[in-house]
């Protein structure tokens, strides 16, 4: 097994082509985000799907494939995915979310799915609050992202980026493209594979999505 981001870093920088050692970032992830609501109009998970890129994906499912089918098993994929996770733990799963100024709790992640698609590996998991979230008198903006920037998260392009699962009426989200300012993009970019960026860079690069409920 291949847990992701605990081995990436290390090992990722000794395989990667030399047209792509410089400049961060060097793993691609298009993410998918369904908000759930409960019946009360209340948010109660992110329902997260991150789709890694076909570098990645060879790499971590290289030697998976035990009964010869051409396709890596699934229990191999599932338990892939709970490593990713449990690795993720103690960088809140790469999810920063904000309401009231404050960072809601998170309970464990669960739904957890891996699955190819064509020659990319998903990983789907819900990500509960602790507490529901209430949107009659604050927003909530939730951004994905690597910390070191060393993994590039976004959103696909198209209608299904962002859903918003049980939703009352009135209720609508944004999404900010990030706008890194021109120092940060160029010291981004001078990083070499095996430097760091520490643990702020990845916010610069990050998009956020802000929901709210209008009357």
């Amino acid at each position: 097994m291949r847990p992701f981001f605990k081995y990436l870093i290390v090992l990722l920088p000794t395989l990667i082509p030399l047209s792509g050692a410089l400049a961060h970032p060097h793993a691609f992830v298009d993410i998918r985000v369904e908000v759930l609501f409960d019946q009360e109009g209340r948010i109660t998970a992110l329902r997260q799907h991150w789709l890694f890129d076909e570098f990645y994906s060879a790499y971590a499912t290289d030697g998976q494939d035990k009964d010869g089918d051409g396709k890596p098993d699934q229990d191999a994929l599932d338990l892939l995915a709970k490593s990713n996770l449990s690795n993720l733990r103690d960088y809140d799963y790469f999810t920063l979310a904000r309401q009231n100024d404050a960072q809601p709790a998170y309970g464990l992640p669960d739904n957890i799915v891996s699955s190819m698609r064509q020659d990319r590996l998903e990983m789907s998991f819900t990500l509960p609050f602790e507490t529901p979230l209430p949107l009659s008198e604050s927003p909530f903006t939730y951004a994905i992202f690597d910390p070191s920037y060393y993994v590039e998260m976004l959103h696909v392009d198209g209608n299904d980026a962002v859903i918003m699962d049980g939703a009352p009426t009135g209720c609508d989200f944004t999404l900010t493209k990030p706008n890194p300012d021109p120092s940060v993009a160029s010291y981004a970019a001078s990083l070499d594979k095996t430097e760091s960026g520490g643990n702020d860079l990845g916010l610069s690069f990050a998009e956020q999505v802000t929901v709210s409920c209008g009357s």
